[in-house]
């Protein structure tokens, strides 16, 4: 544990290694609530109460119940077969040389979240930019940001509002929730920014310590190294904030209450304490139990759609493409500042034009 300044300026603890950031992440004594009292403390901008992730106790398990009955409404394995088909389009189209992000990872994870949740297609590109800043840390005024939630939030209540039910998830969260439209703009604005990062950490990690051509045929083979690629390169952000509820000991610090605690799973992920070999990308790794998805009551809701997205985005370019390749050196990369997901803003490929294997 480190004392160190948040991305605002504020006094704080730092873990790093895999045991104090796994406790960090699931001791009930350290919550998220009273982070919405301290203005700017952690982020630009105000967290607003009541959310998922800015409730604890029975509150935030309340929420949780609520999304998750939603989900097994409307789960993300229904979006398959149309998440496959919209891939392959985006790759059909892409021009030979182009950025990965763009003309990729961005609408990938945009189709996945807006048909999910039943936007209208035409609302997409205003969505993405709501959640861009929303998750942003430093990025953006605190005005901004704030204004920003509020347009989310207002922009989901009229949706619901006016259109009768329909098979998605946000008509599943009015069927389970009390409040649905701060549960569905969670989904919206935290999975479209951490699948377009996870697409887009994901695929650079491939290009710069694996091969496209090399994709598993196997399940087991398939899941292990998606499990290698979120240790190795997370889907985004790796800082998770928390505050002391009462004074408590995370490894050989004493945390007062009231101090803020940020806990860093990319740095646990590489803890040699726990992975043999962790700078190594091991794509047959086994018992690979990381945190990309953090631990405890705060497990990812949605880890099941993050790992069907990766799997298939990332598949579906092997077999299109399997030479496809950097366009620039890896340390010219630019990597997007003051977002909770960090991700290049760019990645430039070559798509080859050899003969795909299906």
């Amino acid at each position: 544990m480190k004392r160190i300044l948040t991305p605002t300026g504020h006094p704080a603890w730092l873990a790093t290694s895999y045991a104090d950031v796994r406790q960090v992440l699931s001791d009930p004594r350290l919550g998220k609530a009273p982070l919405t009292a301290c203005r700017n403390s952690t982020r630009s901008g105000r967290l607003l109460p009541g959310l998922l992730f800015t409730t604890d106790g029975p509150e935030h398990r309340a929420l949780r119940s609520e999304l998750l009955a939603a989900m097994r409404l409307c789960p993300s394995r229904s979006l398959l077969a149309g998440f496959t088909a919209y891939a392959d389009s985006l790759l059909a189209a892409v021009p030979l040389s182009s950025d990965l992000v763009s003309s990729y990872a961005s609408p990938l994870a945009m189709w996945a979240i807006g048909t999910w949740l039943g936007l209208p297609p035409s609302d997409w590109p205003r969505c993405a930019e709501l959640s861009s800043i929303v998750l942003s840390v430093n990025q953006f005024p605190a005005e901004v940001v704030e204004q920003a939630q509020f347009d989310l939030l207002d922009y989901l209540g009229g949706l619901l509002s006016s259109r009768p039910a329909h098979l998605d998830l946000l008509s599943a969260l009015a069927a389970t929730a009390t409040d649905p439209v701060p549960l569905a703009a969670t989904v919206l604005a935290t999975g479209y920014e951490t699948v377009v990062a996870g697409i887009a950490n994901a695929s650079l990690t491939v290009l710069t310590h694996h091969d496209f051509a090399m994709w598993p045929s196997s399940r087991v083979d398939v899941r292990r190294l998606i499990d290698e690629l979120l240790r190795f390169a997370p889907l985004g952000g790796t800082l998770r904030s928390r505050c002391a509820l009462v004074d408590l000991q995370v490894g050989n610090a004493s945390i007062a209450q009231g101090e803020i605690v940020l806990a860093a799973t990319g740095p646990a992920n590489r803890d040699p304490a726990h992975f043999p070999a962790p700078d190594s990308f091991r794509p047959d790794r086994e018992h690979n139990r990381h945190l990309a998805f953090g631990a405890g009551d705060r497990f990812c809701s949605g880890s099941q759609l993050a790992v069907m997205g990766l799997s298939v985005a990332l598949e579906r370019i092997a077999l299109r493409f399997p030479s496809v390749r950097l366009a620039v050196p890896p340390d010219s990369l630019r990597i997007l500042s003051g977002s909770a997901e960090p991700r290049p803003v760019a990645l430039p490929v070559h798509w080859s034009l050899t003969q795909p294997r299906c």
